[in-house]
């Protein structure tokens, strides 16, 4: 395989993996309960930040969030980052 090749698989390649590391959402994790805990917000369950009791990764559509997870969601937008933090429940307007 010649030089130019390589690289136009390459450059292929690495623009579907960002494509698709781009469009998968990051998910809550049981252990975001645990840290919201510890930092001293009344978190009992997945409910703290989502209208369903067990959210489900395969299917998540924003509107099983509840407004302190469309907050959350909206920050993680807005930072541009991957994950979401939970000290950025302390930034939420609707208070704990």
């Amino acid at each position: 395989m010649s030089d130019s090749k390589r690289v136009t698989v390459a450059a292929v390649v690495s623009g579907a993996l960002l494509t698709v590391l781009v469009a998968v959402p990051a998910f809550a994790t049981p252990q975001m309960v645990s840290q919201a805990k510890a930092a001293g917000f009344p978190a009992q369950n997945c409910q703290y930040c989502h209208s369903v009791a067990m959210p489900k990764k395969e299917g998540f559509t924003p509107d099983e969030l509840n407004d302190r997870g469309k907050f959350l969601l909206s920050e993680q937008k807005k930072q541009g980052t991957k994950d979401i933090k939970v000290e950025w429940l302390k930034s939420f307007p609707g208070g704990k």
